[in-house]
């Protein structure tokens, strides 16, 4: 500390003063540091969506039926895009979706695209 006083004329006294505040500033940031890694992060929020297109209408937070949703509504899906969204609707006009698993018959989906999109596929059971 002394080799502060080459720039600045402090006391003895500022100098402690500025070492304690320096002090004080590292604990406060080491424990706001450990206090935002160790701390969950509160659940999102869950908002509803409305998804619609001429013949119907979705409502609800997000949950689609693979046997009814149209393309635009499954391109919200994390992963899946036009492409992939056409596989689906081509897949279904010849087959029924019976349980949410069955999505991975559809060509580009496996089980880590499946784990991603497992929240938000609900097969309704007529």
């Amino acid at each position: 500390m002394p080799d502060i006083n080459r720039w600045f004329d402090f006391s003895q006294h500022q100098l402690r003063f500025l070492a304690v505040l320096g002090a004080t500033a590292v604990v406060l940031g080491g424990y706001l540091f450990l206090r935002a890694y160790t701390t969950p992060a509160p659940d999102p929020v869950s908002l509803p969506i409305v998804l619609a297109d001429a013949d119907s209408r979705y409502t609800g937070s997000f949950v689609l039926d693979p046997n009814t949703a149209p393309a635009d509504s499954l391109e919200l899906l994390p992963g899946v895009g036009r492409v992939l969204a056409d596989r689906i609707v081509a897949y279904r006009q010849h087959h029924v979706f019976a349980s949410e698993i069955d999505i991975t018959e559809v060509k580009g989906i496996g089980p880590r695209l499946y784990e991603k999109l497992r929240p938000y596929l609900r097969v309704n059971q007529p």
